[in-house]
């Protein structure tokens, strides 16, 4: 982070038509990169954000101009957060902030968060890999990086065999990051929040991202249990998207590894290479789980 703090949101939201104040303002935890605060002043309460350079060439990149983008393309889905203004120049975006706690539990309102989701038009964000050639490519090139280990090891030797299987029928505008800590609020209100790598993908990868223990690992969470995973995949009643989940996840989990053992071993944070680190021993014992 850059530790942008009070002062400079303060003088941002002046110069920028918000007031003169006062104004409310306090750092939020949770976030590894950018600086994010709540800003509370007459006409409400806000989140601003003030994106920062993060580690190039990983799965989750930092895009300002796509969070500001996906924020106004879900508008009126009940799914992120209500956009108010970005400034690129600044790096800086403002939406609405939204109240309750960090997801805890509730299986059955993130699928069909996900199925509101699906109404959005993924049109003009980037790409994503979607067949698992595409997938092992991008977790080869992560691994390369990456100083032979124990761990590193363990996971080459894990590697999957690539598949042909079809492409999805239809793309879908994909997080990439679901988990607990994106997820504000219970039942209907849930708000799936941080769209900063968001692109045009295949749904099997958000189902990956919140049902994957490496991403409930690093939310500061334990994994999700079985019966869990089968009351979101029935709820979410997308059969195609389910039966490439279960194809494809295999490929997932070893591109997410690789993020793994790259931040393990790049991270300056001790708590934070810890956290990397069990998650990917994590996502290994998963993979040897038949369920």
């Amino acid at each position: 982070m850059s530790d942008w703090g009070e002062a400079e949101a303060r003088g941002f939201l002046q110069a920028h038509g918000f007031g003169s104040g006062p104004f409310g303002i306090r750092h939020l935890a949770g976030g590894l990169w950018n600086d994010v605060l709540q800003v509370t002043s007459a006409t409400g309460t806000y989140i601003l954000k003030h994106y920062v350079t993060v580690l190039p060439g990983t799965l989750f990149p930092n895009l300002p101009d796509a969070e500001a983008m996906a924020l106004q393309r879900l508008a009126g889905l009940n799914v992120a957060p209500t956009f108010v203004g970005f400034w690129p120049e600044a790096s800086v975006l403002l939406y609405d902030y939204v109240p309750g706690a960090l997801w805890q539990d509730d299986v059955t309102a993130v699928a069909e968060l996900l199925r509101r989701k699906e109404a959005a038009d993924p049109t003009g964000f980037r790409p994503l890999a979607i067949m698992p050639e595409a997938i092992l490519a991008q977790a080869d090139t992560l691994f390369a990086r990456c100083t032979e280990t124990e761990l590193v090891r363990s996971w080459r030797n894990r590697r999957p065999v690539s598949l042909a299987i079809a492409p999805p029928s239809r793309l879908s505008l994909v997080h990439t990051d679901i988990g607990a800590g994106n997820l504000i609020c219970v039942g209907a209100g849930l708000r799936l929040i941080d769209w900063q790598c968001p692109g045009a993908g295949d749904l099997a990868e958000d189902l990956f991202s919140f049902l994957s223990p490496a991403f409930q690992v690093l939310n500061h969470r334990t994994p999700l249990q079985f019966d869990q995973k089968r009351t979101f995949l029935a709820v979410l009643a997308l059969p195609d998207v389910v039966g490439r989940y279960a194809l494809l996840r295999p490929f997932y989990a070893y591109r997410m590894a690789a993020y793994c053992c790259l931040r393990l071993q790049t991270a300056p944070e001790v708590e934070i290479r810890q956290r990397y680190s069990t998650a990917a021993l994590a996502e290994l014992s998963a993979l040897a789980s038949p369920r």
